[in-house]
């Protein structure tokens, strides 16, 4: 199978407890995945985000299909989009516990705007829909909201937002801002050694063989022969409701 190229390292340059084993478990589902034997495990892991983020993705088209998505969809949706971009975060940050959400959800939605999203604020507006200007941190909150039964928008840092009623062109703006980061991100794997080191540090489980598989076929030549990009394939998406 063809597929893209290996990021920079074939291992991680730093000492990481446990990488020799979770590295086989990377390789063992690419072998189930059937593919390129040469690529390494950092590649595989690599491609199981992007495949994770693809599913994530079609989560969210399928939930704002539904004929009342505007009542009874639309928070949720918005709810599993956002775990996509707390988990690019979380591979960004190197993020090797199970806490720290808020945080990679930051980092995500600053990668967005730029790979030095260190000088990027939270008060940066990420989106603004005829309706009005969202910023990180508003987008931050609504997840929570979204994340805790609809009931409270009240986290430890970032304060309290209020919102009125929901914007539901909100995701609609969302599939390029998302292609254009997953798109840098993959670029950049192939060579920054830090960004192959966070991944490498970031808690993600190796669960399932289904988003390799995934990556490597949408990185697959189509019928006429021509390979796609991160930016064509998630750009897709259309989730105007």
């Amino acid at each position: 199978m063809t597929a893209p190229i290996n990021v920079k390292l074939r291992a991680p340059t730093l000492h990481i407890p446990g990488w020799r084993q979770e590295a086989k478990e990377w390789m063992d589902l690419n072998e189930a995945a059937r593919g390129n034997p040469d690529f390494y495990p950092l590649t595989v892991k690599g491609a199981y985000v992007i495949g994770v983020e693809h599913d994530i993705c079609e989560s969210v088209s399928h939930l704002l299909a539904h004929k009342r998505a505007r009542t009874t969809t639309y928070i949720p949706a918005y709810g599993v989009f956002a775990s996509g971009i707390e988990l690019l975060g979380r591979c960004i940050n190197g993020n090797a516990t199970t806490h720290g959400s808020v945080g990679d959800l930051r980092t995500g939605f600053k990668w967005l705007v730029s790979s030095s999203r260190v000088s990027v604020p939270g008060t940066h507006v990420l989106i603004t829909t005829t309706r009005s200007s969202h910023t990180i941190e508003v987008l931050t909150a609504l997840r929570h909201f979204a994340a805790y039964g609809q009931a409270t928008a009240n986290f430890t840092s970032g304060g309290t937002h209020q919102f009125g009623d929901i914007d539901y062109e909100i995701l609609s703006k969302m599939p390029p801002l998302i292609a254009d980061g997953l798109e840098r991100y993959w670029n950049l794997l192939q060579r920054d050694d830090n960004l192959c080191n966070k991944l490498a540090q970031a808690n993600v489980i190796a669960l399932r063989n289904w988003p390799v598989l995934r990556s490597w076929s949408l990185f697959e030549r189509d019928p006429s022969g021509k390979y796609h990009s991160i930016t064509e394939i998630f750009n897709r998406f259309d989730w105007r409701v």
